[in-house]
């Protein structure tokens, strides 16, 4: 049986999103979890580029190593990702809500520590994927997969529905998260910039804020504005991110962005 129904289809083009539940069996995502929480203790043995760490002036792991908050194409590494980006039903739910054949990008894992003291919590701001990945609107789409039960100030996103139509790419504003989080080179620590729609552009009263289970998938276009929560829950939460890297050369060649 399809995991995508006509319902999902539907949502999803004319809201911008669906969610479907119990996307990836329970235990791919625990076993993914573990193995994140893991490198989130002490960096796997991988090339170069695969960390996104915390300013490691502020924040260290217990090992003393620098503390990932995002963990870039993983499913390279170690096949206890790969089982998860790759599974039967997210490739089948891209092809249902694309229209054709998908191939996957860059992916990534997100780590929201508990230990973030700083008011930000690893939240996110508005934004639209595409204004980083310049993805042609009607080929893309993003899958957001929570490793972990996620809510209100617990690390959920928030969709604002309909803004995908007419593909429309709103200006974006810069910013450094607090705390920074980048890349560590040679031992320097070089921040990374973000991009978020100014916030007096934003209808909050607009918006659905998504509370979802581990394993389930939420589902939207790359020119849909969306947000995370903050993560005040005294619990480290995780998810996982495919990133598009590369303009498309024609309309039957589709991508998908996973975030787990």
């Amino acid at each position: 049986m399809s995991p995508v129904s006509d319902a999902n289809v539907t949502r999803y083009l004319e809201e911008g999103y669906c969610l479907i539940p119990n996307l990836i069996p329970r235990a791919s995502i625990e076993a993914a979890q573990r193995r994140a929480l893991e490198i989130g203790q002490q960096l796997a043995p991988w090339p170069n580029g695969h960390f996104q760490v915390l300013d490691p002036q502020r924040y260290r792991s217990p090992n003393d190593t620098p503390l990932p908050a995002g963990i870039q194409r993983p499913a390279a590494q170690e096949t206890v990702f790969a089982d998860v980006a790759d599974h039967a039903n997210l490739a089948e739910a891209m092809a249902a809500l694309l229209g054709g054949p998908v191939e996957r990008f860059t992916d990534q894992i997100g780590i929201k520590h508990d230990v973030l003291s700083e008011e930000q919590g690893g939240c996110s701001y508005y934004h639209q994927d595409s204004y980083y990945w310049k993805i042609a609107p009607e080929l893309g789409c993003n899958c957001w997969i929570p490793l972990t039960e996620v809510g209100a100030h617990a690390s959920a996103l928030a969709i604002m529905p309909r803004t995908h139509i007419g593909w429309e790419l709103v200006e974006h504003e810069s910013y450094y998260d607090d705390p920074p989080w980048g890349h560590v080179s040679n031992g320097s620590f070089t921040p990374f910039k973000r991009h978020r729609i100014p916030h007096e552009q934003v209808d909050f009263a607009r918006e659905e804020l998504i509370e979802m289970q581990p394993g389930d998938g939420l589902f939207f276009s790359n020119y849909t504005w969306h947000r995370s929560e903050p993560n005040s829950s005294g619990q480290t939460h995780m998810f996982r991110s495919e990133e598009h890297t590369s303009e498309l050369q024609s309309p039957d060649h589709l991508v998908c962005r996973l975030l787990l």
